[in-house]
């Protein structure tokens, strides 16, 4: 008996073909598998609040006073951001580099530098207050919420020259410090530097925050600078995040100037993509597993419907 080439040729091309494509679905599966399971990582957009820098004298005459605050409650729940800032401005005689006032913000992205009363008041000998308390909630299920550290401080260094020195933790003189305040300030004489850094503050690599004040800041012989910084950081099992806004609301004290209103655009400026990282990954692989399904099903097709010679009766009328 003897058997037809052609039809063994024939039968071995459509087991291979057949084997292709279950090989191409199964690669499908895979993409579509890793797509699901890949890990996202939040990357929110976010704020930086800059206040109270580069303050100076006015029409009206020399400074005379500074007193600025910031205060932050940062909420993040997975890939879920949400913060609530508040913050003072009062310069005399003249504004501060925002308009004088209190202002509120309620925003979807997370607050992650701080800056304030850098450069500042070195025209006259006056009181300079400053302080920074930031509370961010994580909730445990966030990427990067662990570990949680104790904040790094660099502070007071070139400060004081002839007057009284006060900082907590000193020396403290950290490279690429989450807090960096009152260095090279309050020197001219007579004058007192008084900065702390809450002993509690701790930060989380889900929250990478800074805060960089009163550096430069009241150099005229008799001036006192005080500036103080705080970072909480509560990791939680659950986070709501309109628990922000509570907070907020029971820190807001009621004052002739309008507490909920729109920062200035001088004090805080948005940056960010506010995307989650790993979705771009995640759309990509699902795509390709698309266009290789698609791939798989056609040639599926083609092998089982196209007369003979398809392709070369197509090549030749093109």
């Amino acid at each position: 008996m003897r058997t037809d080439p052609t039809q063994a040729q024939s039968s071995v091309s459509r087991t291979s073909w057949r084997t292709l494509v279950m090989a191409l679905m199964m690669l499908t599966g895979a993409f579509s598998i890793a797509g699901v399971a890949l890990p996202t990582t939040a990357h929110a957009s976010t704020t930086v609040v800059d206040q109270c820098n580069g303050h100076g004298p006015a029409a009206e005459g020399a400074t005379t006073a500074m007193k600025c605050t910031v205060t932050v409650v940062n909420t993040i729940s997975g890939t879920s951001t949400y913060s609530t800032t508040t913050v003072t401005r009062l310069c005399t005689l003249g504004p501060c580099s925002a308009p004088n006032g209190r202002f509120t913000t309620e925003a979807v992205s997370l607050v992650t530098v701080i800056r304030q009363c850098n450069n500042s008041d070195n025209d006259a000998a006056h009181t300079i207050s400053c302080d920074v308390n930031v509370t961010n909630n994580i909730g445990r299920e966030t990427p990067g919420a662990h570990p949680v550290t104790a904040s790094t401080v660099n502070q007071c260094v070139g400060s004081g020259t002839g007057g009284v020195v006060s900082c907590g933790p000193f020396p403290a003189t950290s490279t690429g410090a989450t807090v960096t305040q009152c260095n090279g300030s309050g020197n001219g004489g007579g004058g007192t530097v008084h900065c702390m850094v809450d002993p509690k503050s701790k930060v989380s690599p889900a929250i990478p925050i800074t805060v960089n004040q009163c550096n430069g800041t009241g150099n005229v012989g008799g001036s006192g600078v005080t500036c103080t910084a705080s970072i909480i950081t509560k990791i939680t099992n659950k986070t709501d995040p309109t628990a922000a806004t509570t907070t907020a609301t029971r820190t807001a004290t009621p004052t002739p100037t309008p507490t909920r209103s729109t920062q200035a655009p001088s004090a805080q400026v948005q940056t960010g993509t506010g995307s989650t990282a790993g979705s771009d990954h995640e759309g990509l692989l699902m795509i390709v597993a698309g266009l290789v399904l698609a791939g798989s099903v056609g040639a599926l097709l083609y092998r089982r419907y196209a007369p003979p010679g398809f392709f070369r009766r197509l090549t030749r009328r093109g």
